[in-house]
């Protein structure tokens, strides 16, 4: 099955063909568009190819232009119950905080980018949601040959998608560069469920894990790091938009 990732520097977006349909994983900032589409074409894939879009998490950087996406295409949502809402919304839940005091002042940083808010076009598609509630989780894994995990933690509403091959994508339970610290991600909402996910990946066992933020590693370097979430202080973020 090939891999192939539609992103950039700051996020990937993977898109794999199973059977005769293409699956994309998460949608990049929204000013990342334009690109995205570019990258689509090179590879002689076009947006009525999609058939299904599962998102990982509600954040800016996973769902910047998925309205617009959805609007330009037939292409199912994928999606946890919780991030209904948050997509409704359309900004990031502000729960938790930083897992670093570097990961704090990137935060900053992006602030200064104009990032701080974490807003992105809302999304409220029911007509186009699979929301994954058991029955429907169970027929859709079923169809399409994966497995759906749910990896809260860094987000509530996070899930990741297993393939046969042993290949993960993880999403953001795990990060892999810059301003990531031992493969930990830079924003968690809850510290005990994130560390529980991180022990079910290891569980799983996956051949590889494929990140929404850095290049792909081996379960082992979850393995070594894991006792360091014990260890994180959480430093919040002020949110003054609401």
């Amino acid at each position: 099955m090939k891999i192939i990732n539609l992103g950039n520097i700051l996020s990937n977006n993977y898109i794999i063909k199973m059977g005769g349909e293409f699956l994309l994983i998460d949608t990049g900032y929204p000013e990342h568009y334009d690109g995205f589409i570019k990258k689509l074409y090179k590879y002689n894939i076009h947006l009525e190819d999609i058939s299904y879009i599962l998102l990982t998490h509600a954040h800016d950087d996973h769902a910047g232009f998925l309205s617009k996406l959805l609007n330009n295409s037939n292409a199912k949502l994928i999606l946890h119950p919780k991030a209904v809402a948050r997509l409704k919304k359309g900004q990031n839940c502000f729960k938790g905080g930083c897992s670093s005091y570097l990961a704090l002042v990137f935060c900053k940083v992006m602030k200064l980018l104009g990032k701080g808010d974490h807003k992105f076009p809302n999304v409220d598609r029911l007509d186009r949601y699979i929301i994954l509630n058991n029955s429907i989780k169970l027929a859709l894994e079923q169809k399409l040959n994966v497995s759906i995990i749910n990896l809260p933690g860094h987000t509530s509403d996070s899930i990741g998608l297993l393939l046969e091959d042993g290949t993960l994508f993880c999403g953001d339970a795990a990060m892999n560069g810059f301003p990531s610290l031992n493969k930990i991600i830079i924003w968690i909402e809850d510290l005990k469920e994130y560390k529980k996910s991180w022990e079910l990946i290891l569980e799983i066992s996956p051949k590889k894990i494929y990140p929404s933020h850095g290049k792909p590693f081996m379960k082992e370097e979850l393995m070594k790091n894991i006792n360091k979430i014990d260890n994180i202080n959480l430093y919040p973020l002020k949110n003054k938009s609401g």
